[in-house]
């Protein structure tokens, strides 16, 4: 701490005693940096005290006497006003930095219980959402597919097949050729498969009972069973809550619960959700082990599908997982759809 500006090297005469039996001198007292510098008439140092190690003690009126010593034994008293206001100046703004400093050393352990909670607050958030994610009801996710969907077919050049507006969505059962292969295929939770024409994956996956299946993936199959293989992977994600995790992960701790709340997902969240979702189709291959199983219970082969998803520009060691759990190989099957329910759900959205 500095002197204030208008005390720089302030000088003035006092008297020192340097122990209790000896006659106080006259000495020269200089003001410096928050210390006091004793010189006698000839210029001879005495001493150097530092302001934050003096005490004052009481003397006469009018004046200021000083002991670095706890019993005040040395001491030096000073009458000069500018002197004694410019020492009680710097003195009280040591003690208010005293203060301050012994308030901080106080507040250290609460700084560092708050710290860890933080902390443990940040790294525990993921699992938390996590937890309460698993606490949502089959109805709630039922109604966020709902949602989602709904805004699917709300975008630009978007439609569903068969259907004039998005309230079917709500209402159908599903599209009846692609009903039945979902029933082929079977899951643990039922779906609903819509057809519709949107700007997005082959497949659009929801964590509900709803799922699109894109007019594009109509388009470039050739046989059904590149269909009953997309199906299976939706199916596939839903029976191992991939589509879930993804909603969770991207509404983060808080986001859940609100959900959890509101059964809502609010609609400015929607396309950031239904953009994760479509990614996490694509890339991920969370829900293939209960898809490649459904196909095996199906009797259904694994490989149309595998080349779909390489088109479609999935991870090529997810292409080739795919393709090896095929069990049918070579072997007859029955078709996922019969020749002539293939013509109808191909001519679906013409």
């Amino acid at each position: 701490m500095t002197a204030l500006d208008q005390y720089q090297r302030l000088e003035a005469v006092a008297s020192w005693r340097p122990a209790p039996d000896a006659y106080e001198r006259e000495v020269v007292v200089s003001f410096g940096n928050a210390t006091l510098t004793l010189m006698d008439m000839d210029d001879a140092p005495r001493a150097h005290w530092s302001l934050a190690a003096l005490e004052e003690v009481p003397g006469a009126e009018g004046r200021l006497v000083l002991s670095p010593d706890p019993d005040g034994a040395e001491t030096l008293s000073l009458d000069d006003p500018d002197m004694i206001a410019a020492i009680r100046a710097v003195r009280s703004d040591m003690s208010v930095a005293r203060t301050a400093r012994r308030a901080w050393r106080l507040m250290l352990p609460l700084a560092a219980v708050l710290i860890v909670a933080v902390g443990a607050l940040v790294a525990l958030r993921g699992p938390l959402a996590q937890e309460v994610g698993a606490r949502i009801d089959r109805t709630t996710w039922d109604r966020v597919s709902l949602n989602l969907a709904t805004a699917q077919i709300s975008t630009p050049g978007a439609s569903l097949c068969r259907f004039a507006t998005s309230a079917a969505l709500r209402r159908s059962p599903g599209h009846p050729q692609l009903l039945r292969i979902a029933q082929r295929v079977g899951g643990a939770e039922r779906m609903r498969p819509m057809l519709a024409r949107f700007d997005g994956p082959l497949v659009l996956s929801l964590p509900g009972d709803l799922m699109l299946v894109n007019a594009t993936a109509l388009a470039a199959a050739t046989q059904p069973e590149e269909i009953a293989g997309l199906i299976a992977l939706a199916q596939g994600r839903l029976d191992a809550g991939a589509d879930r995790a993804v909603i969770v992960r991207e509404l983060g701790l808080i986001g859940t619960a609100r959900l959890a709340m509101s059964g809502q997902v609010p609609r400015e969240e929607r396309p950031r959700l239904l953009a994760a979702l479509s990614r996490d189709w694509v890339e991920s291959g969370a829900g293939d082990p209960a898809a490649l199983r459904l196909l095996a219970t199906a009797q259904l082969p694994t490989l149309p599908v595998s080349l779909m998803m390489s088109d479609a520009g999935a991870p090529e060691e997810r292409v080739e997982a795919i393709q090896q759990a095929d069990v049918i190989g070579g072997a007859a099957y029955t078709p996922a759809l019969y020749d002539a329910d293939w013509l109808r759900l191909s001519a679906a959205c013409d």
